[in-house]
């Protein structure tokens, strides 16, 4: 397991490349890091790059994420977070749910280019 967190080239978005695979344990330790950047160079637009990490945790520990993890770590809710994964891997599709749900502006993408241009629009 690993990720990587880069801000694009464009400091329009922060790169979040996640190598699986994906639990809500791991999920935790990279949003941390990534709320901290996006604080500190005020940059509030994600790419979570999951093409190489399946979410294999249980719904159950989704929704725990999404409605008590989330808010418990304070993440900014003012963000717009784009997910990329690999086309036909549904794994991902849950956990966009409920974060949706409990207030999150995500959206789950299998082609990056949409994923980027969903973030930089105004």
């Amino acid at each position: 397991m690993g990720f990587s967190i880069r801000v694009a080239e464009s400091r329009k978005y922060i790169v979040c490349r996640v190598l699986g695979p994906f639990t809500v344990d791991y999920a935790r330790t990279f949003t941390i890091e990534l709320d901290r950047i996006s604080r500190a160079e005020k940059i509030k637009r994600f790419l979570t790059d999951v093409r190489n990490a399946a979410n294999i945790s249980s719904t159950t520990e989704n929704y725990r994420f999404a409605y008590e993890d989330m808010p418990r770590l304070d993440l900014q809710r003012d963000v717009r977070a784009a997910t990329l994964a690999s086309p036909g891997d549904r794994s991902h599709d849950f956990i966009k749910t409920v974060a949706q749900n409990a207030g999150y502006n995500v959206q789950l993408f299998f082609d990056e280019a949409a994923a980027v241009a969903w973030l930089c629009e105004d």
